[in-house]
């Protein structure tokens, strides 16, 4: 079988710089550890309770105890 031509591009250009890869791969690793942090972050909180509703003490009980206390 003999050779098959290729067409060239139609438009030739020169091809992209090599630190554009670097930084397009770098801003996605980031993106992705911070995806990563903010994901473990919120399991911490649920499985810590620190999402609870009920924190133990009203705040209203704990401001009129302060007052008591300065009178």
């Amino acid at each position: 079988m003999g050779e098959q031509y290729v067409r060239p591009p139609l438009v030739p250009r020169e091809a992209p710089p090599a630190w554009r890869a670097v930084w397009r791969f770098r801003l996605g690793a980031l993106l992705l550890l911070a995806l990563l942090v903010l994901v473990v972050y919120r399991l911490y909180q649920e499985f810590s309770g620190a999402t609870d509703q009920d924190p133990g003490l009203s705040s209203l009980h704990a401001l009129a105890a302060a007052v008591t206390l300065l009178r």
